[in-house]
Parts: C-alpha cells; structure tokens; sequence
C-alpha cells in the first residue's frame, strides 16, 4: 500500500534504493534534545522518487515529553525555527501569513491557533511608518474552509496576493504523519509550499511558488496518521481489513488539544522572531494583545 505522510523525511526513509536515488541533499545536525534534518529535493526524478516537489525541507525533531511540559524547551523550539526560517525569506517586504485548516476541529486547527499569535503590523506601517518601522511589514489571513466558505484556500489566498502584493508567503497546516512518534513531535519548514490535505488523502489546490508568483514557506506539524498507514508500520505489512486499508480513520495523540497548544505556541513565536527579530516573550505578547 501507498504511505500516506506530508512529512518528507518519512518519504525519504520509505525509499528502497535510497543510495541509488540521485538528486537528494540530506544532513543531520543534533543539538541537545533536538534532531535537525534537512533535505534537499534538487530534479525531477528526485521529485518523483521522494513524491515531493522540488525544494528545501527542514526538520526538527524532539521527544514529545519535552513540549508537553517544559515552557523553556518550547522557546528553544521557538529560536531554532527562527534559524531555520529567516534565511528562506527575502530581506525585506511585505510577508503574508496564512493560517489554513479548521479552527474548530482540534487536530486541524494548528494554522489558526498559530495565526492568533503572529504580530500584524501592515496597518501599524500604514499609520505610524516610523513608530514601527523596527518591525516587518505583514499581513494574516485565515481562509477557513471550503465547507464553511464555498471558496478553496487557494482562491482566497491568491485574491489576496493579488490585491497586497506580498514578497513571500508563510503558510502554517497541520499535517499527517506515518509514524506515531512524530505527531506533536516534529516540526517540518519547507520552500516548496504545502498542498493542504494531502497526507490524510483528501489533496486540495497547491499553495507555492507557481500560483502566487512570489516564495512561499510552508510550516507544519503533524498532528494525524491515517488508519491504514498507522497498521502498516505497526505491522510490518499490509492491513487485511479493507475498511481500515482504505483509509477511513485518522487518528489523533489522546491529548491533541495540549500539544496543538503547544506546537501552534512554538511556530508563532518563532515565525515571529524570523520576522521581526529578537524579541522577548513579553514583547510578543503585548504586540499581540
């Protein structure tokens, strides 16, 4: 059976000739309780291979119990996709952030959640240019979904770009992942944009480079598995239940609404310090209050 995972380091383990496959960057760098891996898709084969887009895909990886309870740990997460992130942006303009999936169900409402912590300040440059001109000129949206809206996020963020003309574009969605240990657990910044729903089987328009005209960074964390996907790694082969090998349940950690919590928290602050520089807890907090 097909694996079904946004995460691209999952795709690159699944590979059977790995050291055969060209056009694959790959290191790892461990610092503390993080693991930092970064992949690089660089042809088409490579691509097709990886069932990836070509691009950068960088993840950090940590043990969960760390997020669960300790808020420095969550602030270190917080630096590292800072790091991470800046250098993927242009130096300078404006940058539209987009928070996508469904704020009222829990294990889609990552984008969201996260979108209420970022610092909006492009009406603050409108205003008082000099005031604020510390900070990076940006803009949020959250488009919601389909269901509620009868538009593709993809339509609505695209209007948007239109209208603003953004330099780039950061896109926060909760993802799917293969394996258990990375839900809540693993953090993935790529350049290649982000396909909403695709590792949970229900693909929707791609949001990147090709549509907006201008970069777009996805940040995810994965927050499902697929039922199917779940029994083939525990088992080691394919499910016999065919209602369970065609993909009928996601399934979600029993305490999805913490680490949502938790994981929306570290992708804010660390979207912000990317942004905006390095600013205090405290200083986030107030500019987002």
């Amino acid at each position: 059976m097909s694996i079904r995972t946004d995460m691209a380091l999952e795709r690159r383990e699944s590979l059977e000739n790995l050291e055969k496959t060209d056009g694959i960057g790959f290191e790892c760098d461990k610092k503390d309780f993080l693991t930092i891996s970064r992949i690089e898709v660089r042809t088409p084969d490579a691509a097709q291979a990886m069932r990836k887009p070509c691009g950068k895909y960088i993840t950090i990886d940590l043990d969960i119990d760390h997020l669960r309870r300790d808020d420095d740990v969550l602030l270190d997460i917080s630096h590292t996709i800072a790091k991470e992130l800046r250098p993927l942006l242009p130096p300078e303009g404006l940058v539209l952030m987009v928070g996508l999936g469904n704020r009222f169900i829990t294990s889609d409402a990552l984008g969201p959640l996260t979108l209420d912590r970022l610092i909006v300040t492009r009406h603050l440059h409108a205003a008082f240019p000099s005031l604020f001109a510390s900070l990076r000129s940006t803009a949020a949206l959250a488009p919601g979904v389909m269901g509620k809206t009868g538009l593709e996020a993809f339509e609505l963020v695209q209007s948007v770009c239109r209208k603003i003309s953004p330099s780039a574009v950061i896109a926060v969605d909760a993802l799917a992942a293969a394996s258990l240990k990375r839900l809540g657990g693993s953090f993935q910044i790529s350049t290649a944009g982000i396909i909403p729903g695709e590792g949970a089987g229900n693909r929707r328009h791609a949001i990147d480079r090709d549509l907006l005209g201008v970069p777009v960074i996805s940040l995810g964390v994965p927050t499902v598995t697929e039922a199917g996907t779940l029994a083939h790694s525990l088992l080691g082969r394919e499910p016999e239940n065919d209602f369970i090998e065609n993909g009928s349940f996601l399934v979600s950690p029993s305490d999805i609404d913490l680490l949502i919590s938790r994981c929306s928290k570290a992708l804010a602050y660390g979207i912000n310090l990317a942004l905006h520089g390095d600013l205090s807890v405290a200083e986030m907090e107030q500019l987002i209050s």
